[in-house]
């Protein structure tokens, strides 16, 4: 049987750049930084979501404080914020609960690419509300083109972050054009019409919810309710669409932003608990002798550079875009190098941070027991994988021959 998940787009085409809805206009305006109520919460919230595999409790205040539409431009109710505030809040974020950190970046980075990508139809509906998407593209589904839908088969992904608290969801699917080229697209569905199996129970990241999503044996979307992924096609374009036409540094600066949030909290929880801690024998705290002061200053050290190191090259990929300037293939490949880098580096200041503070971090009670989790989550994203890297070296060698749209 075959379920069509939405109407059929309307016949009457909106305009190229709909009007926000009334209810857009009243929306409360957008800080581009997270209100204090907001890292309270995230605070109080981090240990049940990581107990209990469960969706980060305040989901709901990050959507309606508006960080998932950081990137939209201001015309469709979002902040129209730069990519360097994005990563600064996801940043800063991942520092209270890195659950919630990667949750913004990504989330963040999809209703961007629904802005920039998305059709009339689409946007006109996504865009009525502040809600979010969670897609993912960790399987490829079979579809095939029947006019003005697209027929999905065995439609089923694992991995969306997020999925409990969206209001769509979003696959990967693949099809073959008429001229035989093959197609990857994004496919966007009500969460009411899928099914959200609770899979997610993992080491670490443990309130992103990432759980697998159905929408069934065979189902009909519209191809008003696909746009071309991981190379989108530009339906408004501007600074932000020619940022972010190609998608895969922003899967790979979510990463470390995350991370590098990570990190410097390791620091911090590191210091709190050395303060008082005293080896036998000492005569002085931990946190006061030389060889703990040296080791932490190397630490922020490390952070600070890598923060400054991306915080750098995405105000040049920026202003570039400003500027009307596609970023080069070379650009992203650098860029995603460096992010990879940093996550790779940040869980070395996490262990380094723990071994400092000794068996006392061991615990479950120890704040750096649930980041030494967090921080080895993301070494396995396939945007920051030694394959992955592979590619990328060969970008810059002038070799690469795989799709551009991967870079």
């Amino acid at each position: 049987m075959t379920t069509t998940l939405l109407s059929a787009p309307p016949t009457a085409a909106p305009a190229s750049t709909p009007e926000p809805p009334p209810a857009m206009l009243n929306w409360p305006a957008i800080d581009r930084r997270p209100s204090p109520s907001l890292l309270a919460a995230l605070e109080a919230g981090a240990s049940l979501a990581d107990t209990s595999a469960t969706l980060v409790p305040a989901h709901d205040q990050m959507v309606a404080e508006g960080l998932f539409h950081l990137l939209v431009p201001r015309e469709l109710g979002g902040a129209g914020a730069t990519i360097t505030d994005w990563f600064d809040t996801a940043y800063e974020l991942a520092q209270v609960d890195a659950s919630a950190g990667w949750l913004m970046a990504q989330g963040a980075a999809q209703t961007a690419w629904i802005a920039v990508a998305g059709s009339d139809e689409l946007v006109a509906e996504f865009f009525a509300t502040r809600q979010t998407l969670a897609s993912t593209s960790a399987a490829v589904v079979t579809a095939e083109r029947h006019g003005d839908h697209y027929r999905l088969n065995n439609a089923r992904w694992p991995y969306a972050s997020g999925s409990p608290g969206a209001a769509y969801l979003g696959g990967l699917i693949a099809s073959v054009d008429p001229d035989g080229n093959r197609q990857t697209r994004m496919a966007v569905v009500p969460v009411a019409r899928a099914i959200i199996e609770a899979t997610w129970d993992t080491l670490g990241l443990r309130g992103t919810a990432s759980h697998h999503i159905d929408f069934g044996e065979q189902v009909d979307v519209p191809t008003a309710f696909t746009f071309t992924w991981p190379q989108l096609t530009v339906e408004r374009p501007g600074t932000l669409a020619t940022a972010v036409r190609s998608i895969g540094w922003m899967i790979s600066i979510s990463a470390a932003a995350t991370n590098l949030g990570i990190a410097r909290r390791s620091i911090d929880a590191a210091t709190t608990a050395a303060t008082d801690k005293l080896h036998r024998f000492d005569t002085v705290p931990v946190a006061q002798q030389p060889t703990f002061l040296r080791s932490v200053a190397e630490l922020h050290g490390t952070i600070h550079l890598a923060v400054a190191g991306l915080r750098a090259l995405l105000d040049d990929l920026w202003n570039d875009a400003a500027n009307g300037v596609d970023p080069s293939p070379e650009t992203r490949a650098r860029l995603r190098l460096a992010a990879a880098s940093a996550v790779m580096s940040a869980s070395g200041v996490v262990r380094t941070a723990q071994g400092l503070v000794g068996a006392d971090a061991l615990h479950r009670s120890s704040a750096l027991e649930r980041l030494v989790r967090d921080s080895q989550m993301l070494h396995h994203h396939v945007a920051v994988a030694p394959a992955t890297r592979e590619q990328l070296a060969n970008v810059l060698h002038g070799t690469y021959q795989g799709p551009p749209g991967l870079i």
